[in-house]
């Protein structure tokens, strides 16, 4: 399952390169790109261009794997979770080359990608939240949640803030199903109630200082390491709190039953 399930991943992935690249739909959708959207200093000449925020992607590749370990160390326990755990895993494996290939080719087909590959990690934490909540498989509605989350970056051609709207509707739904979850009697613990919030803290983290980026430049403590980058490292921190917080969920009751 460990290799089998970075398929699911990978596939996807590719699918989406082949339509962006091929079709050209997403022309319209507004990205920023050039490197005046970022307060580090960049170097066109270099292959990095700017070493501190091509670097940090690989913070996603890294807890991916560690996560990737952990979990299969601990599969026996964890039983049916174990492809969620894989899923999400992977997912952050292959967002950290796509986000690192943002950076260094500043161009609209892996921008596009970056924000469209953003959406599938929020509908998979309502996913996963919706087996551990219920404490069965549902097939029909994961693929149901996954798919909406995929077509649901239609939006950018509509509008300009298309993703903006469509990536908070995304957080939203994670918050409030994670929270679902966690109140559940049974389920949430004293250590998944921190790691949850550790989680939305990383995630405030992580729009408050790309926002504030440039304005957080004009301080000697941003210059070299700036607010970008250290959103990206707030990025990495939600993912990893993301899954602990499954982790520390009391999950014994969440049996093998499919549906």
């Amino acid at each position: 399952m460990l290799l089998s399930s970075s398929l699911f991943v990978l596939f996807p992935l590719l699918s989406a390169f082949a339509v962006v690249w091929t079709f050209r739909i997403f022309e319209r959708a507004k990205v920023e790109l050039g490197f005046e959207h970022y307060a580090e200093k960049a170097d066109p000449t270099t292959f990095l261009k700017m070493p501190a925020n091509a670097g940090i992607n690989f913070g996603y590749t890294v807890v991916g794997l560690y996560w990737l370990w952990r979990v299969k160390k601990q599969k026996k326990k964890l039983r049916d979770q174990v492809f969620f755990y894989y899923m999400f895993s992977w997912m952050s494996v292959f967002y950290g080359f796509v986000q690192f290939g943002r950076i260094v080719t500043q161009t609209h087909l892996f921008a596009v990608i970056d924000q469209w590959f953003t959406l599938p990690f929020f509908a998979w934490i309502v996913c996963w939240n919706e087996f551990v909540y219920r404490g069965y498989w549902q097939t029909g509605r994961y693929l149901f949640i996954m798919r909406i989350s995929v077509l649901s970056y239609l939006v950018v051609l509509f509008h300009d803030l298309g993703f903006e709207a469509v990536l908070g509707l995304h957080i939203l739904a994670a918050l409030l199903y994670s929270l679902r979850t966690q109140c559940k009697p049974g389920l949430g613990t004293s250590r998944s109630w921190i790691s949850f919030i550790l989680a939305l803290t990383a995630c405030a983290g992580f729009v408050c200082l790309k926002l504030a980026d440039h304005l957080l430049a004009s301080f000697s403590l941003f210059q070299t390491f700036t607010g970008h980058f250290w959103s990206k490292v707030c990025d990495v921190a939600q993912i990893h709190f993301a899954a602990d917080f499954f982790m520390n969920l009391q999950t014994y009751k969440v049996n093998n039953k499919h549906n």
